[in-house]
């Protein structure tokens, strides 16, 4: 065997360790390309304690793209970090629940003072119209409201889970993986909107709803509404408003969700994303200039305390909703059983 002498030795060793910490920067350098941006290094925005989670995957949808694009001048203003989910891990729209359970996990990972504190959940059919608010304006006050772990809204059916807030908590992960195996726990348990009956359904336990508020759905959930000639098929949002419902979007609010409707959506989508690329001074008030924080005191000083009682009412609303579908669906079938020559008796309600 031949060896090498002192100086040819030194200099072999020399180069592995260059080599050595080559790699390790190399490494490093891969690592902080794969940090989600929540780190202060990798943005431009100032440090914020919340991030916005989507999803859109399947084929090239660029209606939706351009939706979700809507987010980017709002998160660049307060730092928010966004996490879109690009392949579905689940059928149906369970890939949700299960995105959400992932990140509060991922968070609860790391030490409390480098966690998110809360996640908002956005469909990829919500726009962004006025990138000055701040979502931290939402939340609870934490002096009084610090048990409150979600911040959903309802609709005129029910609980709408196109947007809602989490707060990075072992309550939300109990929740998230309760609606997961709602399937299997609970499978005579009629899911009429899938991930979100089930959400619906664990929120009204009182394991749950005691750290849940519900919040007026024009905040951060609003609707459309009605905009333009009566006669117009969509809402335009270069219209005023003909008709005012408590939940349809107003100039100066945060976005606007195109919820149901699914073969229309996209038609009622375009509008609303050009508005939005336009960055129209109509929409994009300053907060000061919006109604929202006289609004957000008054809930909280008042409303705030009735949250039973709107559950309450809401499960009541829920349940003639589905006793009237159910009637419906049944009269539907014994008059086509009449006609086929069949007779079935009605069951009693």
């Amino acid at each position: 065997m031949r060896f090498l002498s002192r100086p040819n030795v030194l200099t072999s060793l020399k180069a592995i360790t260059f080599l050595f910490a080559l790699s390790v920067l190399v490494d490093l350098v891969l690592d902080l390309r794969n940090i989600p941006m929540r780190d202060a290094k990798l943005r431009t925005g100032p440090i914020t304690s919340i991030a916005k989670v989507s999803m859109l995957y399947g084929g090239s949808n660029p209606l939706y793209e351009r939706a979700l694009a809507t987010h980017e001048p709002h998160n660049k203003n307060f730092g928010y970090p966004f996490f879109v989910l690009r392949e579905q891990t689940l059928p149906g729209y369970w890939s949700k629940p299960a995105y959400m359970l992932r990140l509060l996990l991922a968070e609860l990972e790391k030490p409390e003072t480098k966690r998110l504190k809360w996640l908002m959940w956005v469909d990829g059919d919500v726009v962004v119209m006025n990138p000055n608010i701040p979502l931290e304006i939402f939340l609870p006050p934490e002096n009084k409201w610090d048990h409150v772990h979600a911040i959903m809204t309802n609709d005129h059916r029910g609980l709408n889970n196109g947007v809602f807030f989490l707060k990075v908590h072992e309550w939300s992960v109990w929740l998230m993986n309760s609606c997961l195996n709602t399937q299997i726990h609970e499978p005579s348990l009629e899911l009429e909107f899938g991930d979100q009956s089930a959400l619906q359904y664990w929120l009204n336990k009182e394991m749950f709803r005691n750290n849940t508020i519900h919040v007026p759905q024009r905040w951060f959930n609003a609707y459309a509404g009605y905009r333009g000639a009566e006669t117009d098929l969509f809402a335009d949002p270069l219209q005023p408003a003909y008709k005012f419902k408590a939940n349809s979007v107003r100039e100066g609010d945060l976005l606007v969700h195109h919820a149901g409707h699914k073969s229309l959506r996209a038609q009622r989508m375009l509008p609303w994303i050009e508005a939005a690329e336009r960055h129209l001074p109509s929409w994009e008030l300053k907060l000061d200039d919006t109604t929202y924080l006289k609004e957000i005191s008054g809930f909280w000083d008042k409303d705030a305390k009735k949250e039973r009682k709107v559950v309450d009412d809401m499960q009541r609303t829920v349940a003639e909703i589905a006793s009237k579908k159910k009637i419906a669906k049944e009269k539907e079938q014994q008059s086509a059983n009449e006609k086929n020559g069949k007779f079935t008796k009605p069951s009693d309600h």
